[in-house]
This record gives structure tokens, sequence and C-alpha cells, in this order.
């Protein structure tokens, strides 16, 4: 069951009482007393809960609430792909000030620990606490997304990847229909999930880090991941076939709860290179040098280096502004998710802009 429920601000009073009217529908009948639970928001990056780059942190204060209520277990952690030091994450997310506050740990999830799990026919290494947990809690941001389209609640859970295996992950599941099949790998063998989603303020535009703050003005739950993100495709006027988890998802059954009308946000980029998914193996590799998808970076650039330490293909090096090697980038979109100065976007050939899928 997806449910969906207006909510009007980041209050607590607010968020407490939308949260109330989905909990007891999407998430409650999951929790029994002891179990562990993982509640697994979208950390990405150091930001403030205003530049909607990250889960808002009243979000997680309340469902860690109702599952101490429930007698749960609770642990919060992630595992931000690319970060020098978490320990400025958890602080400017204010994650760490909830956890303080309601006594629960804040851990980083690949220092507890890794396991592997086969899906046809690939290893899939995953994060222990999320491996063993009885049931993660996703709390994804509702936000655009270069490569998938839309990042929400089948995208959140990469986070139960450890942070060094991402970036070769990225770099052998370069396009969007293969990143989207590992998504789904990923889905497929961890436990139970629930979702709640942050769409009070989501992002549109060149996400999941460097778009536009908007207002959505509602929070969606569920226990069905691809459900709740086909759902949140209708809502935002995002057609479900260009988001890449989605890939095989029959239409659910109806959503619940609220009916919410926001106008359709602005999408990213589409990247051209699954179109090379589709095409005989010598023709992709011809037609790729022709076809590609890579970052173009503005004035705005501070020479911070995380867009250089997060490149999987190592394709980018540290310059004035930064220098890139072309023939290397894979078009994976993490410089423009690590980028605090928004100073990144996705530009697609010329011959993909002729032919009208990029601008």
């Amino acid at each position: 069951m997806t449910v969906f429920t207006h909510c009007p601000s980041y209050g607590r009073a607010a968020i407490e009482a939308a949260l109330a009217r989905l909990w007891e529908d999407a998430v409650r009948p999951l929790v029994k007393p002891g179990m562990r639970v993982l509640v697994k928001p979208n950390l990405l990056r150091e930001a403030a809960p205003d530049e909607a780059v990250t889960t808002h942190p009243e979000v997680v204060r309340a469902c860690v609430v109702k599952l101490l209520e429930a007698g749960a277990d609770v642990t919060v952690g992630d595992s931000p792909a690319f970060t020098e030091n978490l320990a400025n994450v958890w602080r400017a997310t204010g994650v760490q000030a909830v956890c303080e506050e309601l006594g629960v740990p804040l851990v980083a999830l690949e220092r507890q620990g890794c396991s592997t799990r086969e899906h046809n026919g690939e290893t899939l290494t995953l994060c222990n606490t999320a491996l063993e947990a009885d049931l993660i809690l996703n709390l994804p941001k509702v936000k655009t997304h270069g490569l998938t389209t839309l990042t929400a609640a089948a995208k959140n859970l990469y986070g139960t990847v450890p942070g060094h295996v991402k970036t070769q992950l990225h770099k052998s599941h370069p396009s969007a229909r293969k990143f989207g099949a590992l998504i789904r790998g990923i889905r497929a063998v961890l436990p139970r999930v629930a979702t709640v989603a942050d769409g009070v303020v989501g992002m549109e535009g060149d996400g999941p880090s460097s778009g536009t703050p908007v207002r959505l003005g509602f929070l969606a739950a569920g226990g069905d991941v691809s459900a709740l993100d086909w759902h949140l495709c209708k809502v935002l006027g995002i057609p479900p076939s260009r988001v890449p988890t989605l890939d095989g998802t029959p239409e659910p059954e109806p959503a619940c709860g609220d009916i919410i009308h926001v106008p359709p946000i602005r999408l990213p980029k589409a990247s051209p290179l699954s179109l090379l998914d589709k095409l005989p193996r010598c023709v992709a590799r011809t037609l790729g040098r022709l076809v590609w998808f890579r970052p173009v970076f503005s004035n705005a650039c501070a020479g911070c280096g995380k867009c250089a330490a997060a490149c999987p293909a190592g394709a980018l090096k540290m310059a004035r502004p930064v220098a890139l090697d072309a023939p290397r980038c894979v078009g994976c979109c993490c410089c423009s998710e690590v980028c605090p100065a928004r100073a990144i976007t996705m530009r697609s050939s010329p011959l993909v802009r002729l032919a009208g899928k990029g601008k």
C-alpha cells in the first residue's frame, strides 16, 4: 500500500501530524517490539536542511520517535559515497542532533563491516548493518537525478553499499539502464523495507545535489519501493519509463490518502547512454565516440577537489578550471552529486543535441 498525505512545512507539529496519518497503514504493521530497525535517510553530502539535498532532520526525528514507541531497537545510518569528514555531514544535516536527543546510535554503515550476496550472477557487497536488520526504514528525499531521473525510494537504498565500492559500481554500470538493474538487485537481497519519503520540499532540475529546491507539500509512505516510486512519478509528472529503477514494474494498485496536486517538476537533462545498451556491441563502441554525457564546469567552481576525488573513472584532474579527460568520462554524474558550489551541469554530445535527445 502507498499512502500520501499533505504536509505544509517542517514544523515539528506538522511533521508529526502528517506522519501519524501514514504510520498506522504503511509502517506500523511491519514493526515488532525488539526488532532491529535501520533508519536510512539520504545524507548525500555536507548540506544544511534547507538546501533540499538531504532528508530533513524533523522527518528523521518523527520516524525514530515512532519506532522507539513501538519498542524497536533503532540505529540511524548511511554511507555517503564521497565525503572526507563524516562528522561534518552528520552535523550539517541536523541528523546528529536528532540522534543525540533521542539516544540512538548514528553510524557510518561501511565501518560496521560488509558482506556479499549473489543476485542474477552478480556479486553485491553491502553493509552488514543493513543486511542484518529485521527492517530498513528508508527515508529518501524526493529529488530529480541526472542519471536515474528520479531519486527516491529505490535509489536511496544505494546507500547500503559501502562508499568505496560505490565508485567502482558507477564505473561498471555507467548507463541508466545498467544502473537501474543494479539498484533492483540491491533491493532484492536486502531485508524487508518500509519507506517514508520526504516530499515537503524536494529538488527539481539538476538533482540530486545541484538542482533547485521546490515546495511539494507532502509525505508519502509504503512497503513496496517500486510502487511508491511509480506513484511519485505520477504525482510529479515524470514518465515512469524515464526511471530505470522502474524497468519492468507493472502499474501498482492505486495510492491511498490525500490527492496531491503539484505542477510538473523541471527534469534534468536525459542521459543518452542507455541508447547504446540497445545496440550491438560493435555498433555501440563506434557510436560511443559520438554519443556521450559529460560535465561542464561554471565559474562558480571553488577548486575544492571533491569532484575529482569522486570520479570513479579518474577523468577529472584538479586545475582552475577542472580538467576533464573526456574519453575516460562514463557519464555517471558522481561529480555533480558532490559539488558543494553547484558548479557542474551535465551536457550531451552535439550529435545527441542535434537529434533532440538533450540540450
